[in-house]
């Protein structure tokens, strides 16, 4: 038995010799009515290329029973209905991920545009929108084509962010962008307390700022402390009921009441550097999602198209929802209330049209609580596998799994010559016992989960009750020194490295490398100018 072209690049093996199973998968070739499954010993060695060849043992190889025609057909049938139940079972859904999409990207930093925008007016910051949504989706096109091509590479069913960088920039440069995107998840967490003690402020004047931005987040924390998924999903579902009833109203109600300042407001047009440029990063952290990017790959579909098909039909609701968002706010807003709230976000909100103040409050709140409990139920998972990245725990676990696919086999000999599967190495018994650790380990960090789940919403609170101003504060920080640094630099500079390591496939953004530099100029002249 031969082993053609490998499949797969071949991670070295920190061992010398390592001891498996090949399991030959075979294939009717040549008209042949019935094929053999073959198992046979295999060993790979260590070195800068895998062997060429291995022997089959003579005696120990183990034929299984020869199939007729009609067993294989029916055979092939049931696999089929297999895959399809199997694809159904995972959670397959691209409508499903355009949803995922179209809730992640309505968040705080929607909240926070107005307040910037109202300096250059709706024309100009419209045009400016729009080109921030193109290198966002440029970027995030990017980052799936890197995920499939890395799941591919290594068998897996999804790979994360952190992960992704670590493969393509190693693994100290992975813990570095493990702890700016746990830097970005937690300065949007602060982001979205500040944001609804804001709201919560006017119903409860007199009372102790610390108790009113505590309110909801401690709602949010009993819910995932001592509550099943089940609830908190319920009640996630029933906040974004309300984001989409809102924001319908909010637009029905500026288009009715503020017709003529919306019309007008189109006269007031400012193109100055410093009138646009502010815009740029909040209109990125707006309209990007490239945290989800990796599971929108796992669930959108089976191939890259679906995923990209994905990712420019959700993406391009969020960018009608925010351009519509910012023509009514600052149509109800008016020119008279600009120098009193400028530089306030949520004051900015706070002084529209008496009319249109509830469908305001109504979508603020919604969009930042679904928005907190996300941030609230994946953050503290991520900073667990931050701290395990930077101390290197996760290293003998990885050094001991063998597991994955090694290449095409076929017969030099014998009469199945021409016959040709699969070969999968299934590595050892620690594979086992590893798996036992890990699930055990996980259990046990439940409490653990919980405490820095707990820990991290106190903080979050302490925070936005002595500093007034951090919703703009975190806001900035997730804008530029992470957003930009995350989603900006980080997916050109893995696409080039891919690219030099290996040629992928085309892209669908135009300009190859040139693209990448492009792209890569723009997110580092955006963090170093602002």
């Amino acid at each position: 038995m031969r082993l053609s072209q490998p499949l797969f690049r071949y991670k070295p093996f920190t061992s010398q010799k390592i001891n498996g199973t090949v399991n030959f998968v075979g294939h009717r070739t040549h008209l042949q009515t019935s094929y053999k499954k073959t198992v046979a010993p295999i060993f790979i060695t260590n070195g800068s290329n895998a062997p060429l060849t291995t022997k089959l043992a003579p005696c120990n190889a183990i034929t299984l029973p020869t199939l007729s025609a009609e067993d294989d057909a029916n055979n092939a049938n049931n696999r089929t209905k297999n895959e399809v139940s199997n694809g159904t079972s995972k959670g397959k859904s691209f409508w499903g991920a355009v949803s995922l999409i179209i809730g992640t990207a309505v968040g705080p930093g929607m909240l926070a545009l107005p307040a910037l925008t109202v300096k250059s007016g709706p024309f100009p910051s419209s045009i400016i929108i729009l080109a921030s949504w193109l290198y966002v989706i440029s970027s995030i096109i990017i980052v799936a084509e890197l995920c499939f091509e890395s799941m591919e590479q290594d068998g897996v069913e999804e790979m994360s962010f952190t992960s992704l960088a670590t493969k393509t920039l190693g693994s100290g440069f992975g813990a570095l962008v493990a702890l700016v995107y746990s830097t970005l998840s937690f300065s949007l967490l602060v982001a979205c307390v500040a944001g609804i003690g804001s709201i919560f402020s006017p119903w409860f004047q007199g009372r102790n700022v610390l108790l009113v931005h505590a309110l909801f987040p401690l709602l949010v924390g009993i819910l995932i402390a001592f509550f099943p998924f089940k609830t908190i999903d319920v009640a996630n579902r029933l906040l974004c009921f309300l984001m989409l009833f809102s924001i319908t109203g909010l637009v029905a109600i500026g288009i009715s009441v503020a017709r003529a300042n919306i019309i007008s407001s189109f006269a007031l047009a400012s193109w100055k550097i410093s009138s646009i440029l502010p815009i740029i990063p909040v209109a990125v952290l707006t309209l990007g999602f490239h945290v989800i990017t990796p599971f929108i790959c796992k669930v959108a579909g089976n191939t890259i198209d679906e995923a990209r098909k994905a990712i420019l039909i959700g993406g391009t609701v969020p960018l009608v929802m925010v351009l519509s968002w910012n023509l009514i706010v600052l149509g109800l807003v008016g020119t008279n209330n600009i120098p009193a709230t400028f530089g306030d976000p949520m004051s900015l909100l706070l002084s529209v049209n008496p009319s249109a103040l509830s469908a305001v409050q109504g979508f603020a709140f919604s969009a930042m609580a679904t928005s907190l409990i996300g941030y609230a139920v994946s953050l503290p998972k991520q900073l667990l596998d931050t701290l395990e990245l930077v101390s290197e725990k996760a290293k003998a676990c990885d050094e001991h799994n063998y597991s994955g696919k090694v290449g095409l086999a076929s017969y030099s000999g014998g009469s199945c010559i021409g016959n040709s599967g699969k070969v999968c190495f299934k590595g050892s018994r620690n594979v086992t016992m590893v798996a036992s650790t890990m699930r055990s380990n996980e259990q046990a960090c439940d409490p653990i989960k919980v405490l820095v789940t707990l820990s991290l919403l106190g903080f979050s609170v302490l925070i936005a009750s002595f500093f007034r101003s951090m919703f703009s504060r975190a806001l900035d920080l997730a804008g530029v020194y992470a957003n930009c640094f995350l989603f900006g630099i980080i997916p050109p500079v893995m696409a080039y490295m891919q690219q030099s390591k290996k040629k992928i496939r085309k892209s669908i953004i135009p300009g190859g490398n040139g693209t990448l530099l492009l792209l890569f100029i723009v997110s580092v002249v955006l963090g170093i100018w602002h």
